[in-house]
């Protein structure tokens, strides 16, 4: 798969808990964690998808381009939304020096 082609993704997923020094609760739904992270769908496994949330579009040629990932198990994920099929080419994404800087 080309990388910077990648899906974009949002997946909901469930964090694992723990409490300590605390009472047992009657309702520990309050107590449950629920995590959305997006980025593009680096990779699939029967086992977990890997979503990359910060891709240096800049950083060409060296080891990596990448600046955080999450390896998500499957069966924490409650949904996984494809936000878009692929990502725009990165023609389409690259500006210029001065389309990025503010006004002086």
């Amino acid at each position: 798969m080309d990388q910077v082609a990648a899906p974009l993704v949002a997946v909901e997923w469930e964090d694992i808990t723990a409490y300590s020094r605390t009472a047992l609760p009657e309702d520990f739904e309050p107590y449950r964690l629920r995590k959305l992270t997006c980025g593009l769908l680096w990779k699939e496994t029967p086992e977990y998808v890997v979503i990359v949330g910060d891709y240096d579009i800049t950083n060409e040629g060296r080891d990596y381009r990448h600046n955080d990932f999450h390896i998500i198990p499957r069966g924490v994920i409650r949904q996984l939304t494809y936000l878009r099929e692929v990502a725009s080419p990165l023609d389409q994404l690259t500006l210029t020096r001065e389309s990025r800087m503010p006004p002086t």
